[in-house]
């Protein structure tokens, strides 16, 4: 996706209907979605390939341009037949005023899915981990899905799904699964219970995953593992800016921690300490090595 920023100052109400009026003084474009969490890969000093869908459009190119100049390597399938995801927000005195999306939704055509496949076998081998991020745009299907995981497992490679409500069920065999809490709700119909042990484990079964990470927003992060343990994570965030893109910090960190071979426990705590920093930030933002050591205590 393609994130556009608009600022400005508000000083009147528009004679025109009871709408604030923006004066623009900035604009700028950002990489979102699954860019973003490639954006956040590189910020942490990773190499990565990203792999997905965007229009035959300016948004699509702007969008493959800035991945390129971070360093990320680019395996998009651009489809002729659909247009680039964009998110346009209007920001004023630090408050959002309004976003305006432009997107399609439906199924990605079957050659394009092919061609995601094809990518997925080309750049799999050798991988230190596999992030799926799905964001209900019609791309990531239960097929395709289930594609990457199989040839993962395959391979040896750790996987971290950022699920969506369509296909929620459509990732089992996943290393880490990662909805937040409305997402866990809406899929089991039922609240989330973060602090109990039992609950955490059938729903870590029913979605059939080694581990289940639910991100709690304020209350921080619970995490289900094999055997029954439930470790829960306080948020560490100070101040809260902007909670954009927060859940592709923690996708990112939990990811980049396993490749190098931290333990569960170490790379939700990191996660947890990163998407302190982001929310403290305007927009999607990325997050340093640097910046999520100086939230580490001292030891």
């Amino acid at each position: 996706m393609l994130d556009r920023y608009v600022t400005g100052t508000v000083a009147r109400v528009s004679p025109e209907a009871p709408v604030p009026v923006v004066l623009v003084d900035d604009e700028w474009n950002a990489v979102g979605g699954a860019a973003n969490v490639a954006a956040n890969i590189r910020a942490l000093g990773a190499r990565c390939d990203v792999i997905g869908v965007v229009g035959a459009d300016g948004a699509g190119r702007a969008i493959e341009r800035t991945l390129e100049t971070m360093g990320a390597a680019c395996r998009l399938v651009a489809d002729d037949r659909r247009s680039t995801t964009v998110k346009t927000r209007v920001l004023a005195q630090g408050q959002q005023v309004v976003r305006i999306d432009r997107e399609e939704t439906s199924a990605i055509a079957p050659d394009a899915e092919r061609r995601l496949k094809a990518q997925i076998d080309e750049r799999l081998s050798g991988a230190g981990v596999l992030i799926l991020a799905d964001y209900d745009k019609g791309v990531l299907s239960g097929a395709l899905g289930a594609h990457a995981l199989e040839r993962a497992a395959r391979l040896g490679v750790p996987t971290v799904v950022d699920p969506k409500r369509r296909d929620f069920f459509a990732f089992g065999g996943a290393t880490v699964f990662k909805p937040n809490r409305a997402e866990l709700e809406a899929a089991l119909d039922e609240p989330v219970r973060p602090r109990k042990p039992e609950w955490m484990e059938a729903a870590r079964a029913r979605v059939g995953c080694d581990h289940l990470l639910v991100t709690l927003g304020a209350e921080g992060m619970a995490l289900a593992s094999p055997g029954g343990r439930l470790e829960n994570v306080a948020s560490r965030a100070r101040s809260v800016y902007d909670v954009s893109g927060a859940g592709d910090i923690v996708s990112a960190v939990v990811a980049a921690s396993l490749a190098t071979g931290a333990g569960m426990a170490e790379a939700v705590v990191l996660a947890a300490h990163a998407a302190a920093v982001g929310v403290a930030k305007v927009g999607v933002a990325t997050v340093t090595p640097e910046e999520i050591a100086e939230l580490l205590p001292e030891s």
